[in-house]
């Protein structure tokens, strides 16, 4: 198997892509991308030094550089919630969870891979390393209680 150099939509790096969390969709761009570290900078986060000024500020870097809309969000009331920078950092503050998955999805590389890509993993689900799962240097794969048995 070889290393495709081209696997990554980069143009998603920035702009995002959709992912469902807690029912909802997310735009979510990658982490660490050019537009978060200027929003990171521009909040003022690294110089905040009062703990709640200091998140609303992360918050802010998050909700300019890392999502970019939402879809399917709403109020108690069951109104939705349009998307805003403004919006998002009430969000976020209100769900410190929900900043964790969408920091976990915006580090998932998997997730700005080429659509041609992924067709391609999906294929070739139960292969590991090239050669069907269980066949790696011969040895047949072990159920779960087999592995904790020994």
């Amino acid at each position: 198997m070889s290393f495709n150099a081209k696997r990554n939509d980069v143009s998603k790096f920035t702009a995002g892509t959709w992912v469902e969390i807690f029912g909802a969709h997310w735009k979510v761009a990658r982490a660490g991308n050019p537009e978060y570290e200027q929003a990171l900078e521009d909040s003022g986060y690294r110089k905040k030094e009062e703990p709640q000024a200091k998140q609303r500020a992360l918050y802010k870097a998050i909700a300019t550089g890392v999502l970019k809309d939402w879809k399917d969000v709403e109020d108690n009331d069951g109104n939705a919630i349009p998307y805003s920078v403004e919006n998002a950092i009430e969000v976020l503050m209100e769900n410190p969870d929900l900043v964790g998955r969408l920091l976990s999805e915006a580090n998932d590389l998997a997730n700005y891979r080429r659509e041609s890509i992924k067709d391609d993993k999906e294929r070739a689900v139960g292969f590991s390393d090239g050669k069907p799962n269980g066949s790696r240097q011969g040895k047949a794969s072990k159920t779960p209680s087999e592995a904790t048995s020994e």
